[in-house]
């Protein structure tokens, strides 16, 4: 079993840094954008939010997923982030504005944040392996 889980763990390297650091950023997300809600809309909360996760999450995954900084791999990376950010907010609207209408309660808005993490992290994960070159072990 231990042999197993070191191959699978060599095979997905890169995923399981990339999502470790991602749960990392996103625990930072939640947290700003949560506090952010008590002083702006709840769109506006979730970028800021989204936002300082980027910076964190780009200056990690460079160091450790990637082969390192260039600008190619800054423009890949901020071009799938707006796309990651626009269809977070556009979950983010759709399910707490939308779905809930409006409702306030920890509840709407961990679905509304959980499905807006979840769905552009697989997205913007594989749309950055097949553009950005990977770290060498």
């Amino acid at each position: 079993m231990k042999d197993k889980i070191g191959q699978w763990y060599k095979a997905h390297r890169s995923f399981v840094i990339y999502f470790l650091i991602s749960v990392f950023v996103t625990l930072v997300d939640i947290v700003v954008s949560r506090v952010s809600e008590r002083f702006v809309d709840v769109v506006i909360a979730n970028t800021i939010g989204v936002v300082t996760g980027f910076v964190i999450q780009y200056f990690l995954c460079t160091k450790k997923v990637y082969a390192g900084s260039s600008v190619k791999t800054a423009v890949i990376f901020f071009i799938t982030w707006l796309f990651g950010l626009g269809l977070a907010n556009l979950i983010v609207y759709l399910v707490r504005v939308q779905l809930f209408d409006n409702r306030e309660g920890l509840i709407y808005y961990l679905i509304g944040k959980g499905a807006s993490i979840a769905i552009p992290f697989f997205i913007t994960y594989f749309i950055r392996k097949k553009l950005i070159p990977a770290k060498k072990d």
